[in-house]
């Protein structure tokens, strides 16, 4: 049998929306959304990682596990790499603390498509993004090649560039537990420099990414602005 483990990487300081993790939507902070749907999938088992007491203690009010890390650990991969490394799991799920309408069935494709295909890795994208999105920095960009094997990912870069298709990122990723630690210790190359983006440092080792594209956009959470947003979608549903 292979063993899952979500992880979900929430770090306290964040440079354009701080502890936003524990911003409440709908009344309940945004990182129970996104342990509620974990829950919802076929995981077989889920924890946080973080580097906050304060972030550890809510999440135990809503019944959830945390364990708190280090405060010096560079990235939220490395994060889940700490967290992951005397728990069981040979698919190890990265899923975003910011993303509180990930749908559980997203996660489900995610792990089934890696667990089937020989990639290292294994993400999200959507087509339903607006011309809008596309000149946002803020919104991954990601381009594939006819395999479904990622080409490359973007910060910069508008949907359509070149005669080249881009679709929207969404920042989740199954690593095979071999390949999450072979990550973990690659040095940061100069492209994931340039666009502050670490999933270009597997790229550039060589590393198979699998991009699997789903129908259903989320919003990730990077202001504040972003909450009622997040809201109004919820209460649609």
């Amino acid at each position: 049998m292979v063993y899952t483990l979500g992880v979900i990487p929430a770090r306290a300081a964040s440079t354009r929306f701080p502890n936003k993790i524990l911003a409440p939507i709908l009344g309940r902070p945004m990182i129970q959304h996104v342990w509620e749907a974990c829950l919802k999938t076929q995981l077989h088992r889920c924890v946080v990682a973080t580097d906050s007491p304060e972030i550890q203690a809510a999440v135990a009010g809503f019944g959830g596990h945390a364990i708190l890390t280090p405060d010096n650990i560079p990235s939220g991969t490395d994060r889940v790499a700490w967290a992951a490394r005397e728990l069981q799991g040979d698919i190890i799920v990265n899923i975003q603390g910011d993303e509180p309408l990930i749908p559980p069935t997203a996660i489900d494709k995610l792990v089934g498509v890696l667990t089937q295909s020989d990639s290292d890795i294994a993400t999200l994208c959507v087509r339903t993004a607006t011309a809008l999105e596309g000149e946002n920095t803020n919104v991954v960009k990601v381009t594939r090649d006819d395999s479904g094997r990622a080409i490359g990912f973007s910060r910069h870069l508008p949907f359509h560039y070149h005669g080249v298709e881009f679709l929207k990122h969404i920042g989740i990723y199954a690593f095979r537990r071999t390949a999450l630690y072979t990550f973990c210790e690659l040095p940061m190359t100069s492209a994931e420099k340039v666009e502050k983006l670490e999933q270009l440092r597997a790229l550039d080792n060589g590393m198979k990414i699998q991009v699997i594209e789903i129908g259903q956009d989320t919003i990730g959470v990077d202001t504040p602005g972003d909450i009622a947003r997040v809201e109004s979608r919820l209460k649609e549903l």
